[in-house]
């Protein structure tokens, strides 16, 4: 019996979000691809030989590539494929060094939204892959009656409106994230919406964790200027949570305005108003949560790891890539 195609996935620190996609490809492509996850900070030279497909997620993670000696991801270039996660890692100084990087190691490119590929078609000569994000849908999941935990059955005051954020503060800033000058005086101007926050840097938490965490807040808010994906508006979406979000990364793919969550244009204002819609009518935020559920279904990672498949696919065949 033939064995499976091995593929290396790089990921960068346990238990963050390229460690967790890594390990959701994993289990879904088990039998199909042999995937190998490795910490950008042990892989080695070995490794890469071993592999049929290695998988870098974003450029910056060939400068932290401690154990690989210099020209170890060139010897490997013609099975090399490589993300661009947020535009982040092409804004400013990275810009030029990252174009370098992705128009002169790699056999393919990939992207996890619509709108990094329309970006990157322009700028990126090599084959270039839409590999949208997905999220486990049976993990996440919203709470059954009478399921909730203990911190999850606080009474509530009337007009609460619980919003919640999660994420780090120190990775690309806070000031990207609209953190401190978009959600929290927005939060502030809205009597009875009170914040709820997950901060990386605060308390590190598990996933279990947050699936309790989503599930005892009304609303999850997203004001993003510069991310290809914020995961947690797709595991609060399947939670059931209705999203709030700027149209960073693949938000637009997945909100539709209005019927499964609300758009804001990224000001104080915009997202306070927003929230004032969903504080005074609670029928309406438990709709958008429920069409919301239905609609993440189809970002389940047993479809959106079929993008991933295609991709390596298509690498080791030498073909061109797939959408």
């Amino acid at each position: 019996m033939t064995a499976p195609p091995r593929v290396l996935a790089i990921a960068d620190r346990p238990g963050w979000a390229i460690d967790r996609k890594a390990l959701n490809l994993q289990r879904v492509l088990a039998g199909r691809f042999d995937i190998a996850v490795r910490f950008q900070q042990e892989v080695t030279e070995a490794d890469l030989q071993a592999a049929d497909v290695v998988m870098v997620f974003y450029w910056l993670e060939t400068l932290k590539l401690a154990a690989l000696p210099v020209g170890a991801l060139g010897r490997c270039a013609d099975r090399l494929v490589m993300g661009v996660c947020s535009h982040y890692e092409l804004d400013g100084e990275r810009r030029e060094p990252g174009l370098a990087v992705l128009n002169g190691l790699p056999r393919a490119v990939f992207c996890n939204s619509r709108l990094l590929e329309q970006m990157c078609a322009p700028l990126v000569r090599v084959p270039l892959h839409y590999t949208p994000n997905g999220v486990d849908t049976e993990f996440f999941t919203p709470a059954l009656s009478g399921a909730l935990s203990s911190a999850s059955r606080r009474v509530r005051a009337a007009g609460e409106l619980r919003v919640g954020w999660a994420g780090s503060l120190e990775n690309m800033g806070s000031a990207q994230r609209g953190f401190h000058n978009v959600i929290e005086p927005a939060i502030a101007a809205v009597p009875g919406a009170v914040l709820h926050t997950a901060i990386r840097e605060q308390q590190w938490r598990t996933a279990a964790e947050m699936v309790e965490w989503y599930r005892e807040i009304d609303v999850y808010v997203c004001a993003s200027i510069d991310e290809g994906t914020p995961n947690p508006c797709l595991e609060a979406a399947a939670c059931g949570i209705p999203i709030v979000t700027t149209r960073v990364g693949n938000m637009p793919e997945l909100i539709d305005d209005g019927v499964n969550g609300f758009f804001h244009d990224g000001t104080v204002a915009g997202l306070a108003s927003r929230l004032r819609s969903l504080r005074d009518a609670p029928s309406l935020a438990a709709q958008l949560g429920a069409r919301m559920r239905e609609d993440i279904i189809g970002w389940d990672w047993t479809h959106q790891a079929e993008h991933y498949a295609r991709m390596f696919d298509s690498v080791l065949s030498g073909g061109n890539p797939g959408t």
